[in-house]
């Protein structure tokens, strides 16, 4: 929350300034110089440190038509519910309208934890008072092309489509009795994506992009969302460190013979990070 008020704050306070912004544009120009910016960046890398809250669902059935046990990845297994991640994005400028980002996000987590309850875990059953072994493995590889259907010195607005590489992995066990099940899911999910930059002054822009898609085909069900804000001081013309706001969403509902069951993971929440580009 904290973050986000300043976020806010350092918008509104930038955004009453545009005489300032419009005669520092003036005198680069006559200059012969162009204004540093995510709008005239042709390439683009970006660490981010994003420590965020996480919520998954888990259900892994036994076979087609028999559900196993809903299960709360953090309450009923005890994973972590808020993790310090790392994050990496680069972004290429192919022409003046045409950009690539490409970003990837993992997810380890592991505990162990006594059951409160009896737990259908695909052809398993984990008995009340079990110690369990829990591992959860979440994987997103993106690729998102936009054309800036709006471009301007100081704003430029872009629409395209994305493709995401997705991939969870789930385990549980319990050591005492020799039992184990495991089970991954994965595909490609197309999304339709939405961006747009504001630079405010010469050195303040605030970044804003969505993407979003749901599909079922079949016995299968997917749904993946990415939503993100940030705004950016730049320091040094090919350097820049900022503040966001980052939400990723994604559920699949898989009804087939092969691994039946659902995967519902949501994390989100505040990050800070640095950006080089040229």
């Amino acid at each position: 929350m904290r973050v986000s008020i300043a976020l806010f704050a350092a918008a509104c306070a930038a955004s009453v300034t545009p005489a300032l912004a419009r005669e520092a544009d003036e005198a680069a120009r006559s200059r012969g110089e162009s204004i540093a910016s995510p709008i005239t960046d042709r390439f683009a890398l970006r660490a981010t440190w994003f420590p965020a809250s996480i919520t998954t669902d888990v259900r892994l059935d036994p076979e087609i038509g028999v559900e196993g046990t809903p299960l709360s990845a953090e309450d009923d297994l005890g994973l972590a519910d808020e993790r310090n991640q790392g994050r990496v994005e680069l972004v290429f400028r192919l022409r003046e309208r045409h950009r690539l980002r490409v970003d990837y996000f993992k997810l380890d987590r592991s505990a162990q934890t006594v059951l409160g309850r009896d737990v259908v875990f695909g052809d398993e059953t984990f008995e009340v008072n079990d110690l369990v072994t829990s591992i959860l493995d979440w994987r997103t590889l993106g690729f998102t092309y936009t054309y800036s259907v709006l471009r301007l010195p100081r704003f430029e607005l872009g629409a395209g489509l994305g493709i995401h590489l997705l991939e969870a992995r789930a385990r549980g066990e319990v050591p005492a009795r020799f039992i184990r099940e495991e089970e991954s899911a994965g595909g490609a999910f197309p999304t339709l994506a939405l961006d747009g930059v504001w630079r405010i002054t010469k050195r303040f822009a605030l970044s804003l992009r969505g993407q979003y898609f749901d599909v079922s085909v079949d016995e299968f069900h997917g749904k993946v969302g990415e939503y993100h804000a940030d705004l950016q001081f730049r320091w040094r013309p090919n350097l820049a460190f900022g503040v966001g706001y980052s939400i990723i969403e994604a559920e699949l509902d898989v009804d087939d013979e092969d691994s039946p069951g659902r995967f519902s993971f949501d994390t989100r929440g505040p990050e800070a990070f640095v950006r080089v580009s040229f």
